[in-house]
C-alpha cells in the first residue's frame, strides 16, 4: 500500500494505542531545529493533529506556544495528557471546534486522515495566511546490517521490510494540500540526524511500527529474536542515517 492510500487500512492506523508506553519510549523526538522553523511561523494557537503521545505538542508547547492536541486514541491521548498537554479524544475528520488555529501540525500522522476530509476539516479551523506543517521521519540502516535484516525478514516476516518500510524521500511526493484551492504548498524541507542503537532500543523502536504492530505475536517474537541475534553478531549496536521530511502549506 502506498504512502499516499494508507488511511484505508483502519487497522494499521489504529494499531499504536496498543503500544502507546513504547511509542513514548523508543520513538525518537523529532530535530529541534524543526520546532524552531514552526515556532517562528506562528503567533497564535496551534492545533497538533493525530498527537500521539504529544512529542510535537510539548516541543511546540516548551517554545510558549499554546497546543491543543487531537488524537482518536484514549490511550495514547493519555500519555500526552500526563505530560501537562490539552489533548481532545476525537478524530479530526469530524471535530468541531470553537475557534480557529495559526498553526495545525501533524507528525507521522497525516497520512492515516481520509485526504479530501483531513484538507476541508484544515481549511474550515485554520486562520487565513496560517500554516499546515505535515512532517514525518525515516530510518535508513547501514548497508552490511540491512542485508543480514532482509533475510531475517524474509524467513520471520515477508512483505515487512526492515525499518518499518518507512518513507525515505519526498521525491515524487506531492503534498496533498496542493489539489485544494484553499492551500498553497509553500516549502519543503528535510532535517538530518542520526542515530546509535543497541538491540534493545531497535527493537523497541520497529515495535511501534504499525506493520510490526499488525503481526501474529509469535511471528514478531520469531522476528526480533532473529533481529536481535544480527545485532549483537556485528557489535551490538545498529547505526541509522535518519531524518524529518517537512511539507509545508499556507491557507489563502
Amino acid at each position: 500500500m502506498s504512502f499516499s492510500t494508507r488511511h484505508l487500512d483502519r487497522a494499521r492506523a489504529e494499531s499504536f494505542g496498543a503500544a502507546a508506553e513504547d511509542y513514548d519510549l523508543y520513538r525518537p523526538d523529532y530535530p529541534a531545529a524543526l520546532f524552531d522553523d514552526l515556532a517562528r511561523l506562528c503567533d497564535a494557537d496551534v492545533l497538533d493533529v493525530g498527537c500521539g503521545t504529544g512529542k510535537a505538542a510539548a516541543a511546540l508547547s516548551a517554545r510558549g506556544l499554546l497546543v491543543c492536541g487531537i488524537e482518536p486514541d484514549e490511550r495514547m491521548a493519555r500519555v500526552a495528557r500526563g505530560k501537562g498537554l490539552t489533548v481532545e479524544t476525537t478524530k479530526f475528520e469530524t471535530w468541531s471546534p470553537n475557534r480557529q488555529f495559526g498553526l495545525i501540525v501533524s507528525a507521522d500522522a497525516w497520512h492515516w486522515l481520509h485526504p479530501k476530509a483531513g484538507a476541508r476539516k484544515a481549511a474550515e479551523i485554520l486562520r487565513a495566511g496560517g500554516y499546515v506543517a505535515r512532517f514525518w521521519s525515516f530510518h535508513v540502516l547501514d548497508d552490511a546490517v540491512l542485508e543480514d535484516l532482509e533475510e531475517v525478514y524474509r524467513m520471520c516476516a515477508p512483505g515487512v521490510l526492515p525499518g518499518g518500510g518507512r518513507q525515505k524521500s519526498t521525491e515524487g511526493v506531492r503534498d496533498p494540500l496542493a489539489d485544494d484551492e484553499r492551500f498553497v504548498p509553500v516549502a519543503q524541507r528535510t532535517y538530518r540526524w542520526g542515530l546509535t542503537m543497541d538491540a534493545d532500543a531497535w527493537i523497541g523502536l520497529i515495535g511501534t511500527f504499525s506493520d510490526h504492530l499488525r503481526m501474529a505475536p509469535s511471528a514478531r517474537a520469531a522476528l526480533f529474536a532473529g533481529v536481535r541475534e544480527v545485532i549483537e553478531n556485528r557489535g551490538g549496536t545498529v547505526r541509522t542515517s535518519s531524518g524529518t521530511f517537512l511539507q509545508l502549506a499556507r491557507r489563502l
